[in-house]
């Protein structure tokens, strides 16, 4: 298939340097996960709706390829108060991965801002202000494992509904 040598051609350093940073500069994992990267592109290259820049649908199908190696491999779940941050970041410098981090926070957001009030305000407040639970329920007037509780519900409500509602892998 033409189309894909030509992609790889093109992105394969792309990829590579965005999963070394991902990695930590860990060159076997980076090298492992874009050779990963560029089979699912290709699998799944007929899917391709053209909604954004080609470059970007890539990097987002290693971005996924890097959670799931994180998943496999540490027996943990990823957090979403570890995937916003990171995705919030600025540093890119393609403009598209710019305005796809921003509609991701953006549409995680209008999710979170549907939550219910105690909910929504943990959530919040552990993303984005790094609260200790024992300060969030402080200012609730609940319990710490109350709060913990309703963390862990939000953010598997978020994954769910970033999934259900816009197409995320998170």
């Amino acid at each position: 298939m033409q189309v894909f040598d030509e992609l790889y051609d093109k992105y394969y350093s792309d990829v590579f340097r965005f999963l070394m940073k991902l990695c930590s500069y860990h060159q076997d994992t980076a090298e492992e996960l874009t050779q990963e990267t560029f089979f699912h592109t290709y699998l799944q290259i007929t899917k391709f709706k053209g909604d954004c820049h080609v470059k970007t649908w890539i990097l987002q199908i290693a971005k996924n390829r890097y959670f799931m190696y994180l998943r496999k491999n540490k027996n943990t779940e990823i957090s979403i108060s570890d995937a916003l941050p990171y995705l919030s970041e600025t540093t890119e410098s393609e403009p598209e991965d710019k305005l796809f981090k921003k509609k991701l926070i953006q549409d995680s957001l209008n999710i979170i801002f549907g939550f219910q009030e105690n909910m929504k305000y943990v959530v919040l407040n552990r993303i984005y202000c790094n609260m200790p639970y024992s300060e969030i329920a402080k200012r609730l007037g609940i319990s710490q494992s109350s709060a913990k509780v309703l963390y862990h519900r939000g953010k598997l409500l978020l994954r769910e509904k970033l999934k259900e509602e816009y197409g995320y892998e998170i």
